[in-house]
């Protein structure tokens, strides 16, 4: 069965075409893999790794059709004064197929210990320009530090591909839970996809359009028989507030009746309430931001704040949790630390009871720190 998906929040961004390919091959061609904003390293896409899960259980396929395209904000469009070239162009669509997944037909792999490798083939063939996908993994919420055809470990990694490629894309981890979560012999993986990360608005415009856009991108279970890693200091806030969404609520947000009983979505305003939009004082390097949430089925979340892909710590806090309920949207304000004009934040929301397969992280938009004037 095919899938209609909204790949961001405002336009469209990757098309995902998950299906069950026979006869793959890959490319002579070598990739870069990286940490977003790094350009080192060549890693030949070649490399041969273990498939260490047990072969019982099935799933179904997803296969994802054409993504919906939405009007572009005006933030995200380029100006009159900056032509629509190319240049900004390349970054605002792609199209990738995967298939051949390492746990093809499983739902639930075991593991005991040590660590995870998926893998599976990325196919470019339908694309004009070079692509960047970047990859980001949790486990029960918690975000893991992934390692991407053997390079550096890192929270977000990513690949450029060319054109009419095909290429093996191994990710692999060593889980890592809270304490909480200790004794639960059946753990959530979420992957997600984010789209041309390393791409950076030039010459005083600020839109990113598609680029830096997410979306889910494959879930399964891991059965324990080994206990993962516990990181013992990683907690979260919880002064999210909850506020009933009355007329004048709506007003202040510029939020509809379709939006907040819609999907669920994440924005980021500043402290005079203007969405999409973040500033900061010359003289400082503190960032007061407004995390509104809202929409989607009742549940509770994790979510993360990320400067320039690098998550960032709220307090001595890892990330911030909170129960979402029907009519209700959900504020958080939060200062961010040792930011400077030019950074670039986003936020990352993860349902943690949601079922294996309901494809719902959503990322907010990536927003351009500006200096007060």
């Amino acid at each position: 069965m095919k899938k209609l998906i909204l790949l961001s929040q405002f336009a469209i961004a990757l098309v995902l075409s998950l299906c069950s390919c026979a006869g793959t091959s890959e490319s002579d061609t070598q990739s870069l893999v990286s940490n977003p904003f790094e350009t080192s390293g060549n890693l030949n896409s070649e490399t041969q790794v273990s498939n260490p899960f047990d072969t019982t259980a099935s799933v179904t396929n997803i296969s994802v059709d054409s993504a919906v395209i939405e009007t572009l904000p005006p933030f995200s469009k380029p100006q009159e004064s900056e032509p629509e070239n190319d240049d900004f162009s390349k970054f605002q669509e792609a199209e990738i197929s995967f298939s051949d997944y390492s746990i093809e037909g499983k739902s639930t792999v075991k593991y005991s210990g040590g660590e995870v490798n998926f893998s599976f083939v990325s196919d470019s063939a339908k694309n004009k320009y070079d692509v960047e996908i970047g990859y980001m993994a949790f486990i029960n919420g918690v975000p893991q530090k992934l390692s991407l055809n053997g390079s550096e470990k890192s929270e977000l990694v990513s690949i450029s591909q060319k054109p009419d490629t095909k290429q093996t894309v191994t990710l692999t981890f060593i889980p890592e839970i809270t304490k909480e979560y200790e004794h639960e012999k059946i753990l959530k993986v979420k992957l997600m996809t984010v789209l041309h990360p390393s791409y950076r608005p030039k010459d005083g415009f600020l839109g990113f359009g598609n680029a830096h856009s997410g979306q889910s991108f494959f879930e399964f279970e891991i059965e324990a028989d080994t206990e993962p890693q516990i990181i013992d200091d990683f907690t979260y806030s919880s002064d999210c507030e909850s506020i009933l969404a009355t007329a004048k609520v709506k007003e202040e947000y510029n939020l509809t009746d379709a939006k907040i009983s819609g999907a669920n979505m994440i924005s980021l305003f500043d402290a005079k309430r203007q969405e999409h939009s973040l500033s900061i004082d010359k003289s400082s390097d503190k960032l007061g931001v407004t995390l509104l949430l809202y929409g989607g089925e009742p549940d509770e979340y994790a979510v993360y704040f990320y400067k320039n892909h690098e998550r960032i710590k709220l307090g001595d806090n890892g990330g911030m949790r909170f129960a979402s309920k029907t009519g209700y949207i959900n504020e958080y304000k939060v200062t961010l630390d040792d930011v400077k004009a030019g950074d670039i934040i986003y936020a990352v929301e993860v349902p943690l009871n949601a079922e294996v397969g309901s494809m719902n992280i959503r990322k907010s938009i990536s927003i351009v720190v500006t200096e007060n004037e």
